[in-house]
């Protein structure tokens, strides 16, 4: 770990477009600012742990909610539409027996 002492309004660059400058410090709290180019995301530790931990389940299919919504989906041959007179049709996507059938 790299420790660097900065005064407010003191700041450091990292990788020469990522700047983060020590706007204040009361008591125990150092408030700082970043800089950086459009497209980049920062995040709290904290937060960033947790979004590690649910991405790490959810590839893992460890009770991962998508599955469960995925499953209840209707599949393509039960699946409703309206016929425009507010009726529900069933598209059931089958052979009935057409003579039209080619």
């Amino acid at each position: 770990m790299l420790l660097i002492t900065r005064r407010p309004g003191e700041a450091i660059v990292i990788n020469g477009d990522i700047t983060v400058k020590v706007v204040d410090i009361r008591g125990g709290r150092v408030k700082l600012g970043f800089e950086f180019p459009q497209g980049n995301t920062v995040y709290r530790e904290e937060l960033f742990t947790k979004i590690q931990a649910e991405n790490k389940a959810a590839a893992l299919g460890s009770g991962a909610p998508l599955g469960d919504v995925l499953r209840r989906l209707p599949t393509s041959s039960t699946l409703t539409t309206t016929n425009g007179d507010g009726r529900d049709e069933h598209n059931n996507h089958h052979n009935h027996g057409s003579d039209d059938d080619e």
